[in-house]
């Protein structure tokens, strides 16, 4: 991506697919079909809210917003006595008592008094205090601090409220892999084998197909907005290499059994810090080499001391939203469904699917009744013209008068 597409983009197997990779095709014991799947594939202002989304849950996040079983989402950062975990509830959950949990989880009291919380809060204001300074080191300040603070474990058996390896069967297991400080993981497997057996392929093919076009579309997009390099036209120079280059890694990544390689959206936090050119991907792809050897200290980074970093960068972003043609309804309304569907479904491509969708449709629509003789207002921008009613209410509000322009206030006296 740096070499060929020179973006300060970089790429990983998306977070999203992992998960239908693990459960949907290894668990259906579709591995082998699939991986061909995975190389056949890629042949072939929303970002922002979904940052800003993964910064406040408590998986890659502070844990101030958690599950709720009515409101889908709601406060959270409770100790871990308060932690309610949400099963799934099926049949054989409820016919013989095995209930799984995927680590989400509500809470039954306890609002907002984790120190875990609070201490990544404070880790997002001193990002933002170095921000303000024009502190190109000020990620470094922030989550650097808030680890080394979550790295002391405490006196046993208690130990600190915020530590990252509290004195429990997890907590010692990231402890005795964290000492190792280096390691280097068996490469046995590295290859995977392939059949031709491709009976099963054709759901998995278009799930990775449409899943990993639409994040990686939403995440170029997003980045090279940021960056400023978008034309009017909503294109940006390199934008078919980056294409070319992700549906390349995704290929690549196949024959060593990952999931689909997508851009990632965290590279915003780069863009923020000042990264302008391809030489950044590269290295991160260097430093990604290293993070090989020194997985026992990276892997020991908390969450709640990256959380704070990507609420920042998402709020950063947020200033695209300037962009968006509100007084367009199709626009609205697309640009609104996609901004919300991200988070809440925690996928860039449903928010995507939402947006374009709803777009097409109202879009698709009125050129139909246009047809038959039922076309909607629009100025010569193709805005929605407002009614005359509309105009001088706001003409109204701000004092202004149709035939000599600015009002007169009585009570004042003429110059």
């Amino acid at each position: 991506m740096g070499v060929v597409g020179k973006l300060p983009i970089a790429l990983a197997p998306g977070m999203g697919m992992n998960a239908y990779f693990t459960y949907s095709v290894v668990g259906c014991h579709l591995l082998r079909a699939c991986i061909v799947g995975v190389e056949i594939q890629d042949n072939s202002a929303s970002t922002r809210a979904f940052l800003a989304h993964l910064g406040l849950q408590a998986a890659e996040g502070i844990g101030a917003v958690v599950g709720d079983t009515a409101t889908i989402v709601g406060l959270g950062a409770c100790p871990p006595e308060n932690q309610v975990l949400l099963v799934a509830y099926d049949d054989l959950c409820k016919d013989q008592g095995i209930c799984i949990s995927g680590g989400a989880y509500t809470c039954d009291g306890g609002v907002m008094t984790h120190g875990r919380t609070w201490l990544g809060i404070l880790g997002l204001m001193i990002i933002a205090i170095g921000m303000t300074y024009r502190s190109k080191l000020s990620f470094i300040y922030g989550i650097g601090l808030i680890t080394v603070i979550s790295w002391f474990r405490g006196q046993y058996p208690e130990g600190t409220p915020v530590t990252y390896f509290p004195y429990t069967d997890e907590g010692n297991a990231r402890f005795e892999y964290f000492k190792k400080v280096v390691d280097i993981t068996g490469l046995d497997l590295i290859i995977t084998p392939f059949t031709t057996n491709l009976a099963n392929i054709g759901l998995a093919l278009f799930t990775m197909l449409y899943v990993d076009f639409l994040d990686t579309s939403g995440t170029l997009l997003g980045i090279a907005n940021s960056m400023g390099v978008i034309d009017e036209e909503g294109n940006f120079e390199g934008s078919t290499q980056a294409y070319c280059v992700d549906a390349l890694a995704t290929m690549i990544g196949s024959l060593f059994g990952l999931s689909t390689i997508t851009s990632y959206i965290e590279s915003g936090a780069g863009v923020q810090a000042g990264s302008k050119t391809g030489l950044t991907a590269v290295f991160v792809g260097f430093y990604f080499f290293i993070a090989i050897f020194f997985a026992p200290i990276l892997s020991s980074i908390p969450p709640w001391a990256i959380g704070g970093a990507l609420i920042l960068v998402g709020a950063l972003m947020a200033r695209s939203l300037t962009k968006l043609k509100f007084d367009k309804v199709s626009h609205a309304i697309s640009g609104f469904l996609t901004m919300m569907v991200m988070p809440l479904t925690y996928s860039i491509s449903y928010g995507l699917l939402a947006g374009i969708g709803s777009y097409v449709v109202i879009e698709g629509i009125c050129w139909i009744l246009s047809l038959v003789g039922l076309k909607a207002e629009a100025d010569a921008n193709g805005n929605a013209e407002p009614s005359k009613t509309d105009e001088q209410i706001g003409k109204a509000r701000m004092g202004v008068d149709e035939e000599e322009g600015i009002e007169e206030d009585p009570d004042i006296p003429a110059q």
